[in-house]
């Protein structure tokens, strides 16, 4: 059975971490930033293919991410836009697959798994929490450094741009925040905008995923050029490929 995608309806069983369907602004960040949206849309009247959201090109082909558009900025349809709910560039918005399941997975702890196969390319579900500036990244880091850190912190180089996004779910976050690390990973990260200009940062399968099998993917990002060193923190992957040890942003 293929996996669908739902409302977002999932909840946390860990009682200390308070369920939020998007991202949250956090510590740090520029609220006018944050709270900006669109204020204009694409014309188009049923299919978006080459207009001002899909920038000439569809960002996706039934539902399921272009390989091609791995390294480039996405933006969703909005609200300001003529194409309607139906349109075929509104995807994350659809919430997440209705197939995802938190269970215990070996000495990592809690893992993210699924009950259906899902299809590569098709959107999981987003990894959300707090947004949150740099400099609280780096304390929240500092300060939790013989704990388990949840700060994700994402680089996209954008011509001779770099923007930063940092997300911590460690308190407030959606499902994705059980998403392990993985030297091989069935997924990737993908920054995606569709209100404004923080993007959400979406988990899209980079190949088939099995019914059973634990979603990963790479915490150095996971996006197209992304820099990344390696922490103290062994790696429990598995992969035959492992590293040895967790990646670690430098912020």
């Amino acid at each position: 059975m293929e996996a669908s995608a739902c409302a977002d309806e999932y909840e946390h069983s860990i009682p200390n971490v308070m369920y939020v369907v998007n991202n949250i602004p956090g510590p740090g960040i520029d609220l006018d930033d944050f709270e900006s949206v669109y204020s204009l849309g694409c014309l188009c009247v049923d299919t978006c293919s080459n207009c001002s959201c899909t920038r000439g090109s569809p960002n996706y082909v039934d539902d399921r991410i272009l390989d091609e558009k791995l390294g480039e900025p996405i933006i969703e349809c909005n609200c300001c836009c003529t194409c309607g709910v139906n349109c075929g560039n509104r995807v994350i918005q659809k919430g997440p697959l209705d197939c995802l399941v938190v269970s215990k997975v070996g000495e990592k702890g809690l893992g993210l798994l699924t009950t259906k196969f899902i299809q590569k390319g098709q959107f999981i579900c987003e990894y959300a929490g707090e947004v949150i500036g740099i400099e609280e990244a780096r304390y929240r880091v500092e300060a939790n450094k013989n704990d388990t850190n949840y700060v994700l912190v994402v680089s996209e180089h954008v011509g001779n741009r770099t923007i930063i996004t940092c997300i911590d779910p460690k308190y407030f976050g959606n499902i994705g925040r059980y998403s392990n690390h993985s030297c091989e990973p069935n997924a990737n990260l993908v920054p995606i905008r569709v209100e404004g200009v923080v993007p959400r940062l979406c988990l899209f399968a980079s190949r088939g995923i099995d019914i059973g099998e634990e979603i990963t993917f790479n915490y150095a990002g996971g996006v197209a050029n992304s820099v990344h060193e390696l922490s103290d923190t062994p790696c429990l992957c598995g992969s035959s490929n492992c590293v040895g040890y967790l990646p670690h942003n430098s912020i």
